[in-house]
């Protein structure tokens, strides 16, 4: 093959690859997020994590940013604003979950417990979630059921008898070193 046509060729399907990015950038819809545009996953993962890392935008895109085309500059514009909106959407979705579960925690009374022990197959999670609280706010730690039975082969009301127990303990124990007893 004639070396100025594979030039002509290798050109051709540069400019269309630069069109097809700059054409998607232009018609970008803010409801879908691009994933990884040119393929090196490695490097796009750690974009997710650090939107604004220059240089891990320089090793995704090959070069200095400052020698980047026009084409490639808006697609970097276009990524880069995405994915600054995903991780500062996820952070605040973290921190509206992380309030709505310190509400439910602090909504919990000694009744909605008790209404919950009296069927604790259906209100285990709920439970749990109260056991979580509870042995936190004695300055103790609560492990998870499922976390030392994952096959569920320990009795549920057995559990939270002891835990009940166990947290009683805990509350003598403050009390003792509060003075309160």
């Amino acid at each position: 093959m004639n070396n100025s046509l594979f030039k002509l060729i290798a050109t051709v399907c540069g400019m269309w690859i630069l069109s097809m990015s700059s054409a998607h950038a232009q018609y970008y819809d803010d409801s879908q997020m691009i994933e990884d545009p040119l393929v090196k996953p490695t490097i796009w993962a750690k974009l997710k994590q650090t939107p604004t890392d220059e240089h891990l935008w320089e090793m995704y895109f090959g070069k200095n940013l400052f020698d980047i085309t026009p084409e490639e500059y808006q697609l970097y514009e276009v990524l880069k604003s995405d994915l600054m909106k995903v991780d500062q959407g996820f952070q605040s979705e973290q921190e509206q979950a992380r309030i709505n579960r310190t509400l439910a925690q602090q909504a919990v009374t000694q009744s909605d417990y008790e209404s919950w022990t009296r069927n604790i197959s259906l209100n285990f999670g709920q439970i749990e979630l109260y056991f979580t609280e509870r042995f936190k706010s004695l300055g103790s730690e609560y492990v998870p059921y499922h976390e030392l039975y994952p096959d569920d082969e320990y009795n549920l009301t057995k559990w939270v008898d002891e835990h009940e127990s166990r947290l009683e303990e805990l509350e003598d124990l403050n009390a003792i070193n509060n003075g309160d007893y």
